[in-house]
């Protein structure tokens, strides 16, 4: 999906075992969470399982 979304972000995993603070620091409780941020503000962010189309779906209603 990275690759499908290029130029319209930048797509990172953590691991929140190993990054406890920026966890807590987003409110992150579930795996897994997914955030769109813009200027280090979270603008969406969903958290659970999605399939790939409704991962898509979501990202582009941002995006546009």
């Amino acid at each position: 999906m990275a690759e499908e979304l290029a130029g319209s972000g930048v797509v990172v995993q953590i691991n929140t075992e190993e990054n406890r603070q920026l966890a807590s620091r987003f409110g992150i409780r579930g795996i897994p969470t997914v955030m769109i941020l813009r200027k280090g503000q979270v603008v969406d962010s969903v958290s659970g399982a999605m399939d790939r189309n409704a991962l898509l779906a979501w990202w582009k209603r941002h995006s546009e």
